[in-house]
C-alpha cells in the first residue's frame, strides 16, 4: 500500500469516529398548564424511545445530536387522564468536557419539533372540545454524562414555544383555554 492510500484510509476512519449512531430511551414527567384557569392538573410519567445520531464538530468538545423519538406523554386533568403520542425530533448543540472517550460531562440545548401521532381530539366528560395541535415547537436544555464513549445518561427539560392544545371547557361558559405541556426527560443512550 502506498503512503497516500494509508493516509486516505486513516482520514476516513477518523471522520467515521466523529459520527456515532445509537438508541435513546427513557422516562418523562409531563407538566400540563392551562393558561388563565384554576383547573387542577397532575404530572404523570411517560416514556420515549428512538434512534439518535451524534456528530463531533472540528472544535474541541463541540458537537450535535439529532434524534427521532416516539414520545408518550400523559397528564391528569380534574381526575381524567389525557394521553398524547408524538414523534419528537430534537436537534441539540452539545459541549463536552472531560477525559475524551473514557468519561465526560456535557451540556446540550436546541430546538425540537413534534408531530402528533395519536388522535387529534380527546374525549373527556367535562370538556366540550380538546384538540392537540398537529405539530408544535419547543426548546430543550439539559446535560449528562458519557462513559466509555458508548453509554450516555442525560436529563433534559423541554419548554414549549407556544401552545400545544386548545381546550373548550363546558363548565366555563365554553371559554377556550390554551394548554402547554412541559417535560422533564431522563434518558439512557447506547451508541454502537
Amino acid at each position: 500500500m502506498s503512503l497516500v492510500t494509508l493516509m486516505a484510509v486513516g482520514a476516513i476512519a477518523q471522520d467515521a469516529s466523529k459520527l456515532r449512531f445509537g438508541l435513546r430511551g427513557g422516562v418523562n414527567l409531563t407538566e400540563m398548564t392551562l393558561k388563565h384557569s384554576d383547573f387542577d392538573t397532575e404530572n404523570r410519567m411517560g416514556f420515549f424511545v428512538g434512534p439518535t445520531v451524534k456528530l463531533a464538530l472540528p472544535v474541541v468538545g463541540l458537537g450535535l445530536d439529532l434524534s427521532a423519538l416516539y414520545n408518550y406523554k400523559e397528564s391528569e386533568l380534574e381526575g381524567e387522564t389525557v394521553k398524547q403520542h408524538s414523534l419528537d425530533i430534537p436537534l441539540n448543540v452539545r459541549y463536552s468536557l472531560g477525559m475524551g472517550g473514557v468519561a465526560n460531562v456535557f451540556v446540550a440545548a436546541g430546538p425540537q419539533v413534534a408531530f402528533n401521532l395519536g388522535d387529534r381530539e380527546v374525549d373527556l366528560d367535562m370538556v366540550n372540545d380538546w384538540r392537540f395541535r398537529d405539530s408544535f415547537f419547543s426548546f430543550n436544555v439539559g446535560g449528562g454524562l458519557t462513559l466509555i464513549n458508548t453509554l450516555e445518561l442525560s436529563a433534559r427539560y423541554n419548554i414549549p414555544i407556544g401552545n400545544t392544545n386548545d381546550v373548550t371547557w363546558s363548565s366555563a361558559s365554553d371559554k377556550v383555554f390554551h394548554a402547554r405541556t412541559n417535560n422533564w426527560q431522563v434518558g439512557l443512550t447506547y451508541y454502537f
